[in-house]
């Protein structure tokens, strides 16, 4: 009995490791695609090497540069990994950008972009993304 005791305890701590290394794959993937946003509405270019995959790099400064000299701030964003599936996934986000051009504020919503992540040097990068 105590070796059968002893054997599920070892199988229930493996589970649980296996199970909490998903949840970071997720989070830290997550992390990511909300750094990429916080990176355009503070106007980092400089963050962007950190931050998007070496394929999409000048993309990313694209996006970053739409922004300059624009005051915007981020509303609401939450970001959440679709799916993970060993150095790749997909992550979606909820909230907005709301940017102010002088006197007039437009919002561009976050909702129905599928951000594509990889991992990079060990690190997850935003590898892109498209509208659904």
């Amino acid at each position: 009995m105590r070796k059968y005791r002893g054997l599920l305890l070892l199988v229930a701590s493996i589970l649980l490791f296996a199970g909490c290394s998903a949840d970071n794959q997720d989070t830290a993937a997550a992390k990511v695609v909300a750094s990429f946003y916080e990176t355009i509405v503070s106007q980092e270019r400089d963050r962007i090497g950190t931050i998007a995959c070496v394929d999409w790099e000048k993309n990313a400064l694209r996006e970053v540069d739409a922004f300059m000299g624009v005051k915007a701030e981020l509303v609401d964003l939450s970001c959440t990994a679709k799916e993970i599936t060993g150095d790749a996934g997909t992550v979606t986000c909820s909230g907005k950008i709301s940017a102010s051009y002088g006197n007039e504020t437009t919002d561009f919503p976050l909702e129905g972009r599928v951000h594509t992540v990889v991992r990079e040097q060990g690190d997850w990068r935003i590898c892109g993304f498209t509208n659904e």
